[in-house]
């Protein structure tokens, strides 16, 4: 990982003589100057991770997770961060990795490793820390006008992440409900404005890609979402190891109004909503828990 920055490139002249090298990059990364192959994956997605470890014996880990493959990504360093470092602890259990070398630097911190080897694969990690500079990428920007979004917030006492899914909706329909309305239909979701008969968006709960921890909605339609070629946007709810925390992602979403208009409406309004919501979870975890909020399902 981070092939690109000044750790990968000497890693690169020091390894590539000796093992099968591996990298991965953005879809749009030339590979025609360097003996490796790329693996043109999004580290976010944990099947296109899995899919990317098939085969690998050693995973090197170091990497700036604010991706180039989106236009814009909201979000803390340490969350993305976490983020991936789950998914590769993740897929090497599923790919049998033999050992995963954490790279750490000044800005990581020991949870990383913590997450890295929750799994069960062997994690090594370097004694000194690497200062962390800006780095000179050769990553174009994303050809869509697509947005990440990555938060933590604490899980409540007694809360499954399948509870934090459903009551986000729930939440969403109490906490704006003079500017939106959320109707279940069937296994739709329906996130309507007030006076607005088409749903602004429409979400669907996937239960064959939700499990261990991952629970998966994904965005069908509505009138604020763009559907991107051979992507589909979603929300992800997923319960870290070892903590009593949990990662709430919105996924490959391309808003329908352009992207002045977006980053002046919608970006602010679910940055702050989100926010609103990681407040409501630690609420919820200095409280007594008194009814399961999926008791409405």
């Amino acid at each position: 990982m981070g092939i690109n920055g000044r750790i990968g490139q000497n890693l690169y002249r020091e390894l590539k003589d000796v093992y099968n090298l591996f990298a991965f990059s953005s879809f749009n990364q030339d590979d025609t100057d360097m003996d490796i192959t790329f693996l043109k994956k999004d580290l976010f997605i944990l099947p296109e991770v899995e899919k990317a470890l098939k085969n690998i014996d050693i995973v090197i880990f170091f990497e700036d997770p604010i991706m180039r493959l989106n236009r814009q990504t909201q979000g803390r360093f340490d969350d993305l961060y976490i983020l991936l470092a789950d998914n590769i602890a993740r897929a090497s259990r599923a790919n049998e990795v033999e050992q995963i070398i954490f790279v750490g630097d000044e800005v990581s911190y020991d949870y990383t490793v913590e997450v890295l080897g929750a799994y069960g694969t062997e994690v090594k990690a370097t004694d000194t820390p690497v200062k962390r500079y800006g780095k000179n990428l050769s990553y174009k920007a994303s050809d869509y006008n697509n947005v990440r979004s990555v938060q933590r917030a604490p899980l409540p006492e007694g809360w499954h992440i399948k509870d934090v899914g459903r009551y986000y909706f729930e939440w969403l329909n109490e906490i704006l409900f003079n500017v939106i309305n959320v109707e279940y239909e069937g296994q739709l979701i329906k996130i309507h404005f007030v006076k607005r008969d088409q749903p602004a968006l429409v979400v669907k709960y996937d239960a064959e890609s939700s499990f261990d921890g991952v629970e998966i909605y994904r965005i069908k339609g509505g009138g604020l979402s763009r559907k991107e070629m051979n992507k589909t946007p979603r929300f992800e709810f997923r319960e870290l190891p070892g903590c009593k925390e949990f990662i709430m992602a919105l996924h490959d979403f391309e808003p329908k109004s352009s992207w002045s208009t977006y980053l002046l409406t919608q970006a602010p309004l679910y940055a702050l909503v989100n926010r609103i919501y990681q407040v409501e979870m630690i609420i919820n975890s200095q409280a007594p828990r008194l009814e399961n909020p999926s008791s409405n399902e």
